[in-house]
């Protein structure tokens, strides 16, 4: 009985104990720009599920194969099956490619259905984020904050000069299309104001479109410059960029109380 549990240990339970760790650090490696596996219930429970089942096809192919190929050690099937969930280049070699999609049968399902809620959760992230804003002047000044923000997480261990060069680009760019935005609002927004008071009139359908287009384009680069806070900002940057959005947010809100 002992003997026969220590073999079903060395031959099921090890590779799968080897290739969960190995599996969850191969996804965070994956998807670490795409978004956080931990950020939504949904896009956790697929990484658990991608994670139990390589780890359930490493112990498979281990209780199936070393008992026909006794020199390979079941940690190494483990790991092997852990790291299968990495993209892999064309230019490996056909059996080795054909070990590993054995080794991942059924990871392409779930990896492929785990990238689509990543996107979906960075999504539903930055809408929430970009609304509420009535006021072009709260909006760039929520802008202006998420762009010091950002540029202040730049020079982080670990990214390279190049990257550092490239990200601050990326963030002046989408700050500047963001400030562009929102003065084109308060420009159409201020020339209809005054054209109604001049002529005694309310906005036309027309009028009332085209201050609708421009609120919604600042909310769009609005969303794009916090795109880049969801990719490269850690989980606990949330909270700061939440508290940012709500002092933005705060003036308008007592200017309105104090009106009424």
């Amino acid at each position: 009985m002992a003997v026969q549990q220590a073999s079903f240990i060395a031959e099921w339970a090890l590779p799968a104990m080897v290739c969960a760790p190995v599996t969850w650090v191969c996804l965070v490696f994956r998807f670490r720009e795409e978004g956080r596996l931990l950020g939504s219930p949904r896009s956790f429970g697929l990484a658990v599920a991608v994670l139990l089942w390589t780890s359930a096809m490493a112990a498979v192919a281990s209780g199936l194969v070393l008992p026909h190929a006794s020199d390979v050690p079941p940690v190494a099937v483990g790991a092997i099956a852990g790291s299968g969930v990495i993209p892999r280049g064309r230019s490996e070699q056909g059996g080795a490619r054909a070990v590993l999609a054995v080794l991942t049968l059924g990871d392409s399902l779930l990896l492929q259905q785990l990238a689509l809620r990543l996107r979906l959760d960075r999504a539903e992230w930055c809408d929430r984020m970009a609304e509420g804003f009535a006021d072009c002047w709260d909006l760039d000044a929520f802008a202006g904050a998420l762009k010091n923000h950002l540029l202040h997480r730049v020079d982080v261990h670990g990214r390279t000069s190049r990257a550092r060069t490239q990200l601050r680009r990326e963030i002046a760019e989408r700050h500047a299309a963001v400030r562009a935005a929102a003065q084109r609002w308060i420009t159409i927004e201020t020339r209809i104001d005054k054209a109604c008071q001049q002529q005694g009139r309310c906005p036309t359908r027309e009028e009332q479109r085209l201050v609708r287009r421009a609120f919604g384009e600042a909310e769009q680069y609005l969303r794009y410059l916090l795109e880049l806070e969801h990719a490269h900002g850690k989980r606990s940057d949330h909270g700061r960029v939440r508290e940012l959005r709500e002092r933005c947010l705060a003036p308008a809100g007592a200017q309105r109380g104090s009106g009424a």
